[in-house]
């Protein structure tokens, strides 16, 4: 059996540029990110095998069209294929289960695991520098809140794209011939269970922002990483529990998102006036005027039910600096 890489080894596949060539990689899982793993390790010369629960035929089809081998079996065989050969890497779609046969036996095994995150983020600068991630932790109200703040974007002429949950994979916009400023991740459950299981993550998302209001607080491990911002609902939820417990970046900040008066480095209501003062100079002493009740009412969001989203949204584009007077446009508009 051939000997597999070091750790040192892969540990230095930090690009694009990287000598990913004739890499053996298991990739398990293929759904629409398991594919976007293929076509991507396929492309950076990779020698790749893939073997899976369960697939539709074209993904298959199209893994297969593009150099891989697959196996598809429902039952504990898969496992048995996989100990019969030597991986450097094997790679983890969200879907996967930890209690998966096959990532029992390559955990017995000693093969090196990543999540599809840990691969995108070691890739990302395919077309150029870099693109900012923001990491969003899908829920109830990030739907809203990724929308607003990719209307905001787009109305700014910054160059920002969703992926991840609910959009495409992050891997097939960091595969297209151009760049962007940010990309906002959405990230599931399930994403957030494979990040757990690899404190070696190399992510370092700019910004973090979660609005969750269940679970159980403790785990800071969605907030990790985190260069600039960790945004967050005040008192309610686990959030800020996680923010406290995070490995962030020296410099990130908790930014607080509330429906009271905002303290330093947070955003909230002033008598009926959304403000900020996170993203400022003077913090301390100044807050930004960015719209009011009265106008987003009007324009016909859900006070105060949406105004969480609509405050992650304003965190997320301030973040880079987008102007409160383009904000407050967007946000009047219905």
């Amino acid at each position: 059996m051939a000997q597999s890489l070091s750790e040192d080894t892969l540990s230095g596949l930090t690009s694009w540029n990287s000598s990913w060539a004739g890499l053996r990689v298991l990739v398990v899982g293929l759904g629409q990110t398991g594919f976007a793993l293929v076509d991507t390790l396929c492309e950076l010369g990779c020698e790749v095998s893939v073997v899976a629960a369960g697939a539709h035929g074209d993904l298959v089809n199209l893994a297969e069209v593009v150099g891989a081998s697959v196996i598809v079996d429902e039952d504990s065989r898969r496992a048995d294929v996989v100990g019969s050969s030597s991986w450097d890497l094997a790679v983890v779609s969200p879907g996967v289960k930890p209690e998966d046969p096959v990532i029992t036996q390559l955990v017995t095994s000693g093969v090196p695991l990543w999540s599809d995150l840990d691969l995108a983020w070691r890739v990302r600068d395919k077309s150029g520098d870099p693109a900012d991630w923001i990491m969003v932790q899908h829920g109830v109200e990030s739907d809203t809140a990724v929308d607003v703040a990719q209307r905001i974007f787009q109305a700014a002429g910054e160059p920002t794209r969703v992926v991840g949950y609910g959009a495409s994979p992050v891997l097939d916009a960091l595969r297209e011939p151009r760049t962007y400023a940010a990309l906002i991740v959405q990230v599931s459950a399930a994403s957030l269970q494979w990040r757990a299981r690899f404190p070696q993550s190399l992510i370092s998302p700019s910004v973090t922002v979660s609005l969750e209001t269940k679970g159980v607080g403790g785990s800071g491990v969605f907030f990790d990483g985190t260069t600039q911002a960790c945004v967050y609902r005040k008192a309610v939820g686990p959030t800020e529990a996680q923010v406290h417990d995070a490995e962030v970046v020296e410099g990130a900040r908790a930014i607080g998102l509330g429906l009271d008066s905002p303290g330093m480095s947070d955003i909230g209501l002033v008598e009926g006036i959304i403000v900020d003062r996170a993203f400022l100079d003077d913090r301390v002493h100044q807050a930004l005027e960015i719209s009011t009740l009265e106008e987003v009412r009007e324009a016909g969001w859900q006070i105060p039910e949406q105004l969480p989203a609509l405050f992650a949204a304003i965190a997320m584009t301030r973040s880079r600096d987008v102007a409160p007077a383009l904000i407050a446009g967007v946000l009047s508009l219905p």
